[in-house]
């Protein structure tokens, strides 16, 4: 079976390793939020590694995201394929 699950937590460490290269400040997930619009708690809930974030994730906040942090879309999320035994 597979399964699509957010990686927040990643992609925010991606996005601070090409921000240091550039001598960049690190961004948090409180400041992410700020950029984005929403609330602390809303990117604290979906950096969690709850199988049911990827699914209640819209995807205009998805984009925001993702052009806040500057990664793809694969730094977001991955499939992943569960044996079934």
């Amino acid at each position: 079976m597979k399964e699509v699950r957010l990686t927040l937590p990643r992609a925010i460490a991606l996005a601070n390793l090409k921000r240091a290269e550039r001598g960049q400040k690190a961004i948090t997930m409180n400041s992410l939020a700020a950029e984005i619009g929403v609330a602390a708690t809303t990117i604290t809930r979906l950096a969690r590694t709850d199988d049911k974030a990827a699914s209640s994730l819209p995807l205009d906040l998805a984009g925001k995201i993702l052009t806040v942090l500057e990664v793809g879309i694969e730094d977001l999320l991955e499939v992943v394929v569960e044996n079934d035994s």
